[in-house]
């Protein structure tokens, strides 16, 4: 019998971190090369971005894991402080695109601070819930590891971006669950969170316009109005469209007809929906099993870990998986709200590739500083 220690879930982690790239890289050779054709005169174009975001992660993550977690900890406040500014800088005199600002414009790349949020709130609350004031009350040792998390999800949320709010509040959530506070307090926390959601769907016109058509079920069955279809229902339509014309085994790779203008975003938000067109159901299905393989493998090395940051960390990158993972998939088929959340590793996207392998590089780092 195979017995799940840390050294099996690690081993597990890298495979299907190396699965999953691979066949993100091979999903956006073919689904943005039609973009790339029409708007850089290159069919390459975008998937060589894609590989460079990738390059850049893995010399980020081969450069910083030879650090220890002990300089990382060290680092989590002037990040957490750091980001909350840049978030704030974003909403004054970032780059609006699709209606929402929530880009820096670096000249030949734009990049979303939202999605370097992450790591950094993943380690400052790793680093403040596994640092627990025994002296001091649940309430405070909360207060001390929540304020700017908070202060971050808000300004994420005013970009306007209520999918990477969401984000980021599950994955504080999750860290919550798997710390020593009070189970009560997350469980308050849980109890309370419709408040909140239902105030951010209601101040934000065009989430609430989603929310309701979700929730109203507008664009399921056969008979949906031609006007729906040709706007509010456009693009899940289409979305199963792709999905439903893969069969079981797809049309074969580099044959998506989605691609070509049918399927908006098909490279980054519908990339799950191209896999199933192109490698059909099976494809889409191993897609999945890589998924929940990494997810598994990220909560087995934190409870494995014997350590309350590292357990808290990688419970941090389980979740930011695994909340991603859930609303992109039950987004593109209609069973959750289309929210514009991309899969991990596996989407077009150099903010979010890079991101998750700066999170990677401090799961992955030195456990002691004599270990360098």
């Amino acid at each position: 019998m195979l017995k799940l220690s840390n050294t099996v879930f690690k081993r597990i982690n890298v495979i299907s971190i190396s699965f999953l790239v691979t066949i993100g890289i091979l999903l956006n050779l073919s689904a943005s090369s039609v973009r790339g054709l029409k708007e850089y005169n290159d069919n390459f174009h975008l998937i060589k971005r894609h590989i460079g975001s990738i390059v850049i992660g893995l010399i980020i993550f081969n450069i910083g894991k030879k650090l220890s977690k002990e300089y990382y900890k060290k680092l989590a406040s002037t990040g957490m402080l750091t980001i909350s500014a840049i978030l704030f800088l974003v909403l004054t005199y970032g780059v609006v695109a699709g209606g929402s600002r929530r880009w820096i414009d670096l000249g030949d790349v734009n990049i979303q601070p939202s999605e370097f949020a992450k790591p950094i709130i993943i380690l400052f609350i790793a680093y403040h819930l596994s640092n627990i004031e025994s002296d001091k009350s649940d309430f405070y040792n909360l207060r001390k590891a929540l304020t700017l998390p908070a202060l971050c999800s808000i300004l994420v949320l005013l970009e306007p971006d209520f999918g990477t709010t969401l984000t980021i509040s599950g994955i504080i959530l999750m860290q919550l669950l798997f710390s020593e506070i009070k189970l009560r307090y997350p469980l308050l926390i849980l109890a309370l969170s419709p408040i909140p959601t239902y105030i951010a769907i209601n101040i934000m016109g065009y989430r609430n316009k989603r929310f309701s058509i979700w929730y109203d079920k507008i664009c399921e069955g056969t008979n949906i109005d031609s006007e729906l279809l040709a706007d509010e229902c456009y693009q899940l339509f289409q979305s199963k469209v792709a999905i439903s014309s893969g069969g079981l085994f797809g049309l074969g790779p580099g044959t998506s007809r989605a691609r070509w203008g049918s399927l908006p975003n098909a490279w980054s938000d519908f990339i799950a929906s191209i896999a199933a067109e192109e490698y059909g159901f099976i494809g889409l299905l191993l897609l999945i099993i890589g998924l929940v393989s990494l997810i598994i493998s990220f909560f087995g090395l934190g409870l494995t870990s014997g350590d309350d940051f590292i357990r808290l960390y990688f419970v941090g990158m389980g979740s930011w998986v695994l909340i991603q993972t859930v609303f992109n998939l039950g987004g593109i088929v209609g069973l959750l709200p289309i929210t514009g959340i991309v899969l991990p590793f596996i989407a077009y996207g150099g903010s979010a590739m890079v991101a998750i392998f700066i999170g990677l590089t401090m799961a992955y780092a030195k456990d002691k500083i004599e270990d360098l």
